[in-house]
């Protein structure tokens, strides 16, 4: 069973309680049990247990992180321990004790024991706590909402040290705690491109993460296909030389061409999502300035449930159905839904589909590529005109 099932099965949480917080997660990004620590519905110590029992390995209690033995985090390169999201809790012997957020990925195991060169034993911890203890022992940066959330974490502890002799008490469910950055009103003002293209850094690290992502955007190999169809190397260049967000989505969409009959952009802002841009739908201007959708765990956005897209069938279902009706037009047999996320934060959804008759056709591996890439790209444009504003002469005040 999936965490939720669980928790919901030995009385942790309720049915409205899994939704709000599934919700939380498809609109706000991370794990669920980080969406179910800042709504106040589960404890860390609670959560760390269920995770435990269902990954099948010890869970690591916020005192396992303090005071680490330096020998440990040695044994582990911060570049492993960042790309994985682990921490080194003890070193015994040649086995290395690896605290791990899905300690069940048998491959990624076998990849940290062939770059650590020892025998992992893994334990399971909550994201928070992991990300709180990158920061510490490898200096790799938190969001402000992981820093507010693990603040809030450290003072339950302490709080519950301090009542000697008595129980441990739940969080207060009627106040979910406060995330330091809220949802947003419109669609990557300055700050938040700012935020997705890494400004406010040194100028350098700003500089050297550009030419990062854009080579490895460069770099990625499509595989062979037509010569009508884009190849990602192609995308990836028009994504680099876009001016405006726009820019971005109309390339996106021309990637689509012969790989899926329609295609559907929708805009979220806080919890509604509305029409950006599409292909193929041939939506009237109302539906474009009109109609919304509410961003729930439930209906089309719901077929998501936790994962980085779905891919299938259209499930049977009026909410379902009743999406398509809104636009006003045919459902198809097979849908491809992709999250579009900045700094986890959700910014958009793609649709991609055969029609009501037809079939995708483009791999949905190169979409899922394309369309990180898409994330990726969101900032440079704000980036690109605050460093031509920066060069442009100021102009002089004559007294």
């Amino acid at each position: 069973m999936k965490l939720g099932e669980i928790l919901i099965k030995t009385g942790v949480l309720t049915e409205s309680q899994l939704e709000k917080a599934l919700t939380a997660q498809l609109i706000l990004g991370g794990h669920l049990g980080t969406n179910l620590i800042e709504l106040g519905f589960v404890d860390e110590e609670t959560l760390g247990n269920v995770l435990s029992k269902t990954a099948g390995v010890p869970y690591a209690p916020p005192h396992l992180f303090t005071n680490i033995p330096e020998a440990a985090i040695n044994a582990v390169p911060a570049k492993v321990a960042e790309e994985y999201q682990v921490v080194p809790l003890k070193l015994v012997e040649q086995a290395i004790h690896l605290a791990l957020i899905n300690p069940t990925d048998l491959r990624v195991l076998d990849e940290l024991s062939f770059a650590i060169g020892r025998r992992i034993v893994p334990w399971i911890a909550p994201e928070v706590r992991i990300l709180q203890a990158l920061e510490s022992y490898y200096t790799v940066g938190r969001r402000p909402r992981y820093i507010t959330l693990g603040h809030h974490l450290d003072e339950a502890g302490e709080q519950k040290q301090s009542r000697v002799g008595k129980a441990a008490q739940r969080p207060d469910r009627t106040a979910p705690i406060v995330v330091a950055e809220s949802r947003r009103d419109d669609f990557l003002s300055e700050e938040e491109a700012d935020a997705a293209c890494g400004y406010g850094k040194p100028w350098e690290e700003v500089a050297e993460e550009l030419e990062r992502r854009k080579s490895a955007a460069l770099g990625v190999e499509a595989p062979k296909q037509p010569s009508s169809l884009m190849p990602l190397s192609e995308l990836a260049e028009r994504y680099c030389r876009a001016e405006s967000h726009n820019d971005l989505a109309r390339a996106a969409l021309e990637f689509g061409v012969g790989r899926a009959d329609r295609m559907l952009f929708l805009l979220v802002r806080a919890d509604r999502a509305s029409v950006w841009d599409e292909r193929g739908l041939a939506l009237p201007d109302e539906t474009r300035g009109l109609v919304s959708f509410q961003v729930t765990s439930e209906g089309l956005f719901g077929l998501l449930r936790g994962d980085d897209h779905y891919h299938g069938d259209l499930p049977p279902g009026e909410d379902l159905q009743s999406f398509y009706r809104r636009l006003g037009v045919d459902a198809p047999l097979e849908l491809l839904l992709i999250p579009i996320r900045v700094n986890e934060l959700l910014v958009a959804f793609v649709i991609a589909d055969g029609g009501p008759r037809g079939r995708i056709q483009g791999e949905v591996a190169e979409f899922l590529k394309a369309f990180r890439l898409f994330g990726m790209s969101l900032g440079l444009p704000a980036l690109r005109k605050k460093i031509r504003d920066a060069a442009r002469p100021v102009a002089r005040v004559v007294v």
